[in-house]
């Protein structure tokens, strides 16, 4: 029987058993004694063995087998889960998960696994005593589902298949840029419309916008992605980076049931890791250096995701040693990122935003983890291409916290447009926390810089169309000012611009060559008259 027809649907399945699989065992080792883990993480080694037995793909089988044998062991009581045997297992599923990649390309070589599969064979607990209590870890309870019985894995679940299918991701993405243009048109429409005085279409016109309405939140919804898509290799990457460093960290996720368009979970994986790789690395400190400071013997890592209307905040917290904003400032200085003029009057928030200065590192020691001064540049370049915002919060001696504030898709945003000179201007309305009027004898002049007082905040004013180098033009002097203010790493900066026209729901196109050059524009879109609008950067115009 060619099973060739299921592949696609192995890969796919098994990729989901060694993902859990992989989380279970780290979760595992925080709660050796937790039986619910142990049942769950052998039932998913026997379905990847049974799918692996039906499409004929002996070395996988092979090695589940073994897993699944040791696995056997711990839930008979011989033994409870050692770190060693931890590390075998793990290594195990990255050894499958190679496999799996293999099949899925379709080769027809795959790397020799006699070396793993003795060492699972021959894996003796007595050779290692069993880990040091952990002090400051909680007892964790996992939730798993209430079915006891394993199910045939190979086989389709019909009542599923009529509820879902299988779509290609470039086939959602060519869906949104449909929707996309579709509300471009839709703007275009009521321009001419508008022009023509035709008032027999506005009735048609206000049902073509609620239906559109809906379709871009159902191409949404089909865009949409649990956190957990990309979160469940984090335990594991905390746990691998704490054992080779000898600390002791307990890692918390919360909010992985909070859902992301799909584009931007890709984009913000990587950023998360370089966070999470220098809080292990030189954000927590050695058990030592935690018990002579008053601290837990072990360090914690958490990671939260919330939604808040149509954005989400990823914030990442540990209580290590926290960052220090003088020494950051001397550094800088060292390094000719700033002046000492400059330094004396930097605020620490500000003053925390220089660890994503490029070649930026206060590490004293170069590691494969961190010191090279790169990663955290990476993040905030991530961040600011996703229209987000990177806030850096520190507190010397107690840990830092980074929060990711991301709209929940980057294609189809809602922007406020603003008249600056000839051009209409875009301000993604996710970086814009309040628009107002100001008097000219409201901005005060400081030396190099020009503020207003707002809630008991000096708020640093820029002129857009200095910005911009557009010509200055003459202004009276008791006319108003329009101003909008925003959010730019937790730091508020204000813009002065020549009018407000208003909030629109924009379809954003990236620029190419040589429009791309530009500097703080992250993006264009088509107003209905056929103009274009630049979508701004607001952290590169800073």
């Amino acid at each position: 029987m060619d099973m060739s027809p299921y592949r696609d649907l192995f890969v796919s399945e098994s990729r989901e058993h060694l993902s859990a699989f992989a989380e279970l065992i780290v979760r595992l080792e925080d709660s050796p004694g937790d039986s619910a883990s142990i049942d769950e993480i052998f039932r998913h080694a026997h379905s990847l063995k049974g799918m692996a037995a039906t499409m004929g793909y002996e070395q996988i089988v092979t090695i589940a087998h073994l897993m699944e044998s040791q696995l056997t062991r711990i839930r008979s009581g011989e033994f409870m889960l050692l770190p060693t045997l931890a590390d075998l297992l793990l290594e195990g599923g990255d050894v499958l998960a190679r496999l799996i990649s293999g099949i899925e390309s379709g080769s027809d070589t795959f790397e020799d696994t006699t070396a793993l599969t003795e060492r699972l064979a021959a894996f003796d607990p007595s050779v290692e005593a069993p880990p040091p209590p952990r002090t400051n870890q909680p007892d964790v309870t996992a939730v798993i589902p209430s079915e006891t019985s394993d199910s045939a894995p190979h086989q389709f679940r019909q009542a599923d298949s009529f509820k879902s299918i299988r779509i290609k991701t470039e086939t959602l993405d060519h869906l949104v840029n449909i929707t996309g243009e579709l509300i471009t048109n839709r703007y275009r429409l009521a321009e001419s419309i508008r022009l023509a005085n035709a008032s027999e279409c506005r009735e048609p016109l206000h049902q073509l916008t609620m239906l559109l309405r809906n379709l871009r939140d159902e191409v949404f919804k089909a865009r949409m992605l649990p956190f957990a898509f990309i979160a469940e290799r984090f335990p594991r990457l905390v746990r691998d980076l704490a054992r080779k460093q000898g600390k002791e960290v307990l890692f918390q996720l919360d909010g992985k049931e909070i859902e992301l368009d799909r584009g931007i979970l890709e984009e913000i994986a990587e950023p998360i890791v370089h966070i999470l790789r220098n809080a292990v690395d030189h954000g927590l400190e050695s058990a030592d250096e935690r018990v002579m400071a008053g601290k837990p013997f072990g360090g914690t890592i958490i990671l939260t995701v919330s939604r808040d209307k149509d954005h989400v905040e990823v914030v990442i917290a540990d209580d290590g040693r926290g960052m220090d904003s003088e020494r950051l400032k001397l550094k800088a200085i060292e390094k000719g990122l700033i002046s000492s003029e400059q330094a004396a009057q930097m605020p620490p928030q500000e003053a925390y935003q220089l660890v994503c200065a490029p070649g930026f590192s206060t590490a004293a020691a170069v590691t494969d983890i961190s010191g090279r001064g790169v990663g955290m540049d990476a993040v905030r370049e991530a961040v600011h291409k996703l229209a987000g915002v990177l806030t850096i919060q520190s507190q010397s001696g107690q840990g830092s916290r980074f929060v990711m504030r991301l709209p929940i898709t980057v294609s189809i945003i809602n922007a406020l447009i603003v008249q600056c000179g000839p051009f209409e201007i875009a301000f993604p309305l996710n970086v814009v926390t309040r628009t107002l009027e100001l008097k000219r004898s409201e901005i005060l002049e400081e030396p190099g810089r020009s503020t207003v007082i707002l809630e008991d905040v000096s708020v640093p004013v820029r002129s857009l169309r200095q910005v911009l180098n557009l010509p200055s033009v003459s202004v009276v002097e008791d006319a108003l000012l329009s101003v909008i203010v925003c959010d730019v790493g937790g730091i508020p900066v204000a813009f002065s611009v020549d009018r407000i026209s208003g909030q629109k729901e924009i379809f954003v196109r990236p620029l190419r060559s040589p429009l791309s050059s530009l500097r703080g524009v992250s993006g264009a879109t088509v107003a209905g008259d056929g103009r274009v609008l630049f979508v701004v950067d607001v952290s590169i115009l800073v």
